[in-house]
């Protein structure tokens, strides 16, 4: 079992992924990296922040100590998040005057030869102003593919509060019960519940999310429910439910029915369950991402349903909730232990509406486990009314 974690990364975790992002730089022939995406400083410095217009750099050189470049007013609050040792070079303002600015001090920082790494998110105005030899080469998002038995663990305790979030949504689902309510009450379940038991978290990589596609509306899995639509008799509802507690991320999703199934759902509803099972028996190390959606999309379409096909089986956890590895034809991932990816192959009618379950699934030595724990068979999700 995976032991759900709530506390912040010990200073051998911290280290651990600069090591990896170094060894990563090394094969790149990197003299330094910079990172100015939010998630990856975080990553690696368990720092979180908004940076508005005002840009902040971890600069990374292949030894030495780190460079957080970060506006002024910005360092009481870096120093009390960063976990990671860095060396603190501030800039004034955006915009600033000449010899004050963030390009001044990434100048300062980076010598003017050296073969700097950066991500592919940075932007062509960052690019322009950056000093050395570029080379994009996201070689921090390849090091938060595999996670170590610590992010397992967080994500395990994002989890749990998922499936604490869906509990508090079915206790509430009956006819006449509106969006808003189901939402507004599912949401301040698992925000209480986190707070209380997480009361330094960080807030600004805390969110939480519940929401359920009522009826016909759930063949549309994008759109955006009414608040003060009402679940009605029947089904299929489907509800969405996502976490990111203290900066690690989960969802678990299930399609559910009030009152009794009706006739037209009783086909979909299995033959989508069937092509779960069939995800989550390829699923293992050593699989090749794009194969498995292949493998069941081919089960989807032989079973009749090449029309109701809206999506790839999966995609990766960590941080944030959608990221590598990727569960679809086009991906180039090949499964590792200790990934964490969703399996949600889903069925979309649109005189009928939609067919998903969706868990947050650990890659194991010999295969998968899913790491939310909400029931999931027909008998469970029929509620009474």
């Amino acid at each position: 079992m995976t032991e759900p974690v709530k506390t912040p990364p010990p200073p051998e975790e911290i280290e651990l992924r600069l090591a990896k992002v170094r060894g990563l730089m090394a094969r790149e022939g990197l003299d330094c990296y910079v990172s100015g995406h939010t998630d990856n400083v975080y990553y690696l410095t368990n720092f979180a922040y908004i940076p508005f217009e005002r840009p902040f750099f971890l600069v990374i050189p292949l030894e030495g100590t780190p460079v957080l470049i970060l506006p002024g007013l910005e360092v009481s609050h870096a120093e009390s998040r960063v976990l990671l040792k860095v060396d603190y070079r501030t800039y004034y303002e955006f915009p600033a005057p000449p010899g004050r600015t963030f390009t001044d001090a990434l100048r300062d920082v980076i010598p003017g030869g050296a073969r700097v790494g950066v991500e592919s998110s940075l932007s062509l105005a960052h690019q322009a102003v950056m000093p050395g030899r570029l080379k994009v080469a996201d070689v921090i998002d390849e090091a938060r593919l595999v996670k170590t038995d610590y992010e397992a663990g967080r994500i395990a305790y994002a989890s749990q509060i998922a499936d604490a979030g869906l509990a508090k949504c079915l206790e509430l689902s009956r006819p006449g019960v509106m969006e808003l309510t189901l939402y507004g009450d599912s949401v301040r379940h698992m925000m209480g519940t986190f707070i209380m038991e997480v009361p330094n978290a960080n807030l600004l990589v805390s969110k939480f999310l519940c929401a359920v596609w009522p009826g016909r509306s759930s063949a549309q899995p994008h759109s955006i429910p009414g608040l003060f639509e009402q679940l009605k008799e029947g089904g299929p509802n489907v509800v969405i439910v996502t976490a990111q507690a203290d900066g690690y991320s989960a969802e678990v999703e299930r399609t559910y029915f009030l009152g009794g199934v009706p006739e037209d759902c009783r086909r979909p509803f299995e033959v989508c369950m069937e092509a779960r099972a069939l995800g989550y028996e390829l699923v293992k190390p050593g699989a090749a991402a794009a194969e498995v959606d292949e493998a069941v999309l081919i089960l989807l379409k032989k079973r009749g349903y090449s029309d109701a096909i809206l999506h790839r089986t999966g995609h990766g956890f960590g941080i944030t909730g959608h990221e590598p590895p990727w569960i679809a034809m086009g991906s180039g991932d090949i499964l590792e232990k200790n990934m964490v990816v969703s399996i949600e192959p889903g069925i979309y009618l649109p005189d009928v509406g939609g067919f998903r379950h969706s868990d947050t699934v650990l890659v194991t030595g010999d295969g998968c486990r899913s790491l939310t724990t909400s029931p999931d068979g027909l008998e469970d999700l029929v509620l009474p009314i």
